[in-house]
């Protein structure tokens, strides 16, 4: 099986849905991953895309399914963006057809998740879970929602790496504010003008800048297995938190 990787916020507006886009365009280069909206209040991840009005299946259409997934067929019917996305839009499915559907596209290809900020996923997805990194911006508020985030880990906490957030000049104090949570330091994501202006042209995030960085780390932190032709090395950061 493929890895999951979860991406998150501590807070909202942090750039989780971004960084979720840009990993998986990385690993796109050498894999076949899936984007998989798991944030049912947001706007959804195909808006993020740029490929809203685009035709294709959305969670809606699988609210109601039960059995086994054709995760090929599934794959070829989403939205054809950079990346092949299960944005949410329409009912919003069961934990479990949620579960069982990202556990069928992890036999094709990474799969990698846009969680909502806030508590952590039901254990059903959870435990499909192989890194989870979680964005926690650096001024006083944000992290205040950090510690909260953090406190509700629970079993996923030896599989969190925090990528702290805001501007270049705060990666200073990166390390301090993940080693007040608890948890190990991946990165600092400055913050990236090119974002909003890939956004404010209807274009998908790119992988540039800074978020790009951010992406390619990420990935260099994924379990070799499943992705060793997109050049995983294999002393990733995971190793740290194993």
């Amino acid at each position: 099986m493929h890895p999951v990787i979860l991406v998150t916020g501590a807070s909202g507006g942090l750039g989780a849905s971004t960084l979720t886009a840009v990993t998986g365009t990385v690993l796109g280069r050498g894999c076949a991953p899936t984007l998989v909206d798991t944030d049912f209040r947001g706007g959804g991840l195909d808006a993020t895309l740029a490929v809203e009005h685009l035709e294709g299946l959305r969670w809606g259409d699988l609210a109601d399914h039960e059995g086994p997934v054709d995760a090929e067929g599934l794959r070829r019917r989403l939205p054809a963006g950079p990346v092949p996305a299960l944005a949410a839009r329409g009912a919003r499915p069961s934990a479990a057809t949620t579960a069982a559907v990202v556990e069928a596209l992890t036999a094709i290809g990474p799969v990698v998740l846009d969680a909502p900020p806030g508590p952590v996923l039901p254990e059903e997805l959870c435990r499909l879970v192989d890194v989870a990194v979680g964005l926690v911006g650096v001024r006083p508020r944000w992290l205040r929602d950090g510690e909260r985030w953090a406190a509700g880990l629970g079993d996923l906490s030896d599989r969190t790496l925090v990528v702290t957030r805001g501007p270049r000049r705060a990666e200073r104090v990166a390390a301090r504010a993940a080693d007040h949570l608890g948890l190990p330091l991946l990165e600092h994501c400055a913050d990236d003008p090119g974002v909003l202006r890939d956004e404010a042209r209807g274009r998908a995030p790119r992988p540039r800048g800074a978020v790009g960085e951010v992406a390619r780390v990420v990935v260099e932190s994924l379990p070799v297995t499943g992705v060793a032709d997109a050049g995983v090395r294999a002393d990733g950061v995971l190793g740290l938190v194993s």
